[in-house]
C-alpha cells in the first residue's frame, strides 16, 4: 500500500512540474499597434522564431488614441506608433525605455478609386487629429489634390480603407499596405486600382516602436523588437507596402 501511495505521489508531482514548466515557458506580451500595421504585424509574428514561446495580444487603433490610452495607464508592453511624435512625447514623460525607440517602417499613401465612374461624391481619409496617415492625407489633398469632394473622416486609416471597400466612399487616401494586404487575401483587381502618391509631397509617415517602462515582459519585448529590426524582416516590411525604415533614425 505504501509503495502504491509513493508511486501515485511521484506521478502527481511529476505531472505538476511538467505543467509548471509549460506555463513558465510561455511569455505574454500586449502590443498596441497603429491600425495600418496590424495585419502586417500579425503576418510577421505568425512565422517568428519565438511564435510558440510568446503569447502576443494586439490592440489596434489610431496612434493618437493608443497614446491617450497609454498615458492613462493602459497595460501595454510595446507601442508601434504610426508616427515619431507620440513616442517622443512618451519619452518626455519618462514612460518608455529610452533606448527602445526605433523606426520600424515608413508609411506610404495611395489614392484609391475602385470605380472610375462612381457617382459617390465622398472621399475617405483618416482623422488628421488622431492619425498620422490622416494628417499626411489632408496635407496632400490641400496642396495637390484640391478635391471638391466631401470628406468622410474615419477613426483610423484602416477604417478609411473600409469606407471605400464597402462603397460608402467613392475614393480614399489610404495606406498602400492595406491595398497590398487586401489583394494578397482576395486577388480582386479592384485593389490594384490605385495611384501611389509621391512620398515627397506629404510629411514623412515615420513609424516608430517603443517599449514601455512599465512592462513586466522586457525579455519578450526585446525579442520582438530585434526581430522587427532584423534585415530580413525589414525587407519583408518593404514588400508589404512601406518604405524601408531609416537605419539612422
Amino acid at each position: 500500500m505504501s509503495m502504491l501511495y509513493n508511486r501515485v505521489c511521484y506521478y502527481f508531482w511529476f505531472v505538476l512540474l511538467l505543467n509548471i514548466n509549460s506555463v513558465s515557458a510561455t511569455e505574454n506580451l500586449h502590443i498596441a499597434v497603429a491600425s495600418n500595421f496590424k495585419a502586417p504585424l500579425e503576418q510577421l509574428l505568425n512565422k517568428a522564431p519565438f511564435a510558440d514561446e510568446i503569447e502576443i495580444t494586439l490592440s489596434a487603433g489610431a496612434s493618437g488614441v493608443l497614446y491617450s490610452q497609454i498615458i492613462h495607464g493602459a497595460p501595454f508592453d510595446m507601442f508601434l506608433s504610426a508616427d515619431a511624435k507620440r513616442p517622443a512625447l512618451l519619452k518626455q514623460q519618462e514612460l518608455i525605455i529610452k533606448e527602445s525607440i526605433h523606426t520600424y517602417a515608413t508609411g506610404v499613401l495611395a489614392l484609391w478609386q475602385p470605380e472610375l465612374n462612381s457617382s459617390n461624391s465622398y472621399i475617405a481619409i483618416a482623422n488628421p487629429r488622431s492619425s498620422p496617415y490622416g494628417e499626411a492625407a489632408k496635407y496632400y489633398n490641400d496642396r495637390y489634390l484640391k478635391t471638391n469632394l466631401s470628406f468622410v473622416l474615419a477613426h483610423n486609416i484602416t477604417q478609411a480603407f473600409q469606407f471605400v471597400d464597402s462603397g460608402n466612399a467613392g475614393q480614399g487616401i489610404v495606406a498602400l499596405a492595406s491595398l497590398k494586404a487586401a489583394y494578397q487575401q482576395h486577388a480582386n483587381d479592384k485593389y490594384l486600382a490605385y495611384t501611389q502618391l509621391p512620398y515627397q509631397q506629404y510629411p514623412a509617415i515615420t513609424q516608430q516602436v517603443v517599449v514601455l517602462k512599465s512592462t513586466d515582459n522586457l525579455a519578450a519585448a526585446n525579442k520582438v523588437l530585434s526581430y522587427l529590426l532584423s534585415p530580413a524582416v525589414q525587407s519583408e516590411i518593404t514588400e508589404l507596402g512601406y518604405q524601408k525604415a531609416c537605419s539612422q533614425c
